[in-house]
């Protein structure tokens, strides 16, 4: 529990300085939303699920096991981390390559069907369903200009 304790604590301090830091850029609105609105929202919500992680830290009993497990819970646990980690790399590559949607339902594809072993309909659902919903949040509603991907399709 003392691990869950320090963990909870630098986490909160990491949410507290983002808090702090997003505060000196424009908030904005709802509708409008400036540079700092999202990690000052990012930030609040770390602040808080620290906050109650630390709470639960102080509150378990002395004999009680974490329910999370051991962080490497298996021997292919350093696998799958290269793996997410090489698939968010080709992410950030493939972006201006063919696009943010695209990049996105490919992504979302590869972590879902090879990471999680999710059937092909569930796979090709929840890439696609990712992809125009990302696409609608960031383009649409928020206005964010995405770079133009060097292939055209």
């Amino acid at each position: 529990m003392k691990s869950d304790r320090i963990s909870g604590i630098v986490i909160f301090a990491i949410g507290l300085g983002v808090c702090l830091t997003s505060l000196k850029y424009p908030i904005g609105t709802l509708p409008k939303p400036g540079g700092g609105f999202f990690p000052l929202l990012a930030s609040i919500v770390l602040l808080g699920l620290s906050a109650v992680f630390i709470f639960q830290s102080f509150t378990a009993k002395a004999g009680e096991k974490s329910s999370a497990g051991s962080f490497f819970p298996g021997k292919k646990a350093a696998k799958r981390i290269f793996c997410g980690f090489a698939a968010l790399l080709a992410y950030r590559y493939l972006i201006p390559v063919i696009g943010f949607a695209p990049a996105t339902a490919v992504f979302i594809f590869f972590l879902v069907k090879f990471m999680e072993n999710y059937s092909w309909k569930k796979s090709i659902f929840f890439s696609l369903a990712t992809a125009i919903l990302s696409y609608y949040l960031f383009q649409v509603v928020l206005k964010i200009a995405m770079p133009i991907p060097m292939l055209k399709f």
